[in-house]
């Protein structure tokens, strides 16, 4: 899938974009070396997701997001946005709207109805982002975490 902007492009994750999305998951705090970056949307795609890219018009990618598949014993299957990243000289251009535009239509692909995001109280300005992008607060809730191994 590709969707074409005046200033940048989105498709579909490349090999050649590891180096790059590496260092867009460290604007989000996250340490993650292309080769684990490789590792994980392998495993994305595995479970039926997606990742998409932001390129600028000199081919370097300037952003991403996560299209993931879930399923829910009580609620069903649903499609989640994850990891929306923009690097932090290119905000404010239309690239945010455009991967999650590229999720909406992902979901409408794959036949989802609903596209949720989880995203963290402190990120202030992502909240506002996704409230103006159509999304509703549904609910809030804590997330705990207990380590049972290595993986």
């Amino acid at each position: 899938m590709e969707i074409s902007q005046k200033t940048h492009k989105i498709r579909t994750f490349e090999e050649s974009d590891a180096s790059a999305i590496s260092d867009l998951m460290k604007q989000l705090g996250y340490e993650l070396p292309s080769p684990k970056v490789l590792q994980r949307i392998r495993g994305i795609r595995e479970s039926g997701g997606e990742v998409f890219v932001a390129l600028r018009h000199d081919g370097q990618a300037v952003g991403c997001v996560q299209a993931a598949r879930e399923v829910r014993l009580a609620e069903g299957a649903f499609a989640e946005l994850v990891s929306l990243v923009v690097d932090e000289d290119c905000r404010h251009l239309g690239i945010g709207s455009t991967l999650v535009s590229a999720v909406e239509n992902w979901c409408q692909e794959q036949g989802f109805a609903c596209l949720r995001i989880r995203c963290n109280n402190k990120r202030n300005q992502a909240l506002t982002f996704y409230t103006k992008a159509g999304f509703v607060l549904k609910k809030e809730q804590a997330v705990l975490e207990k380590g049972i191994g290595m993986f």
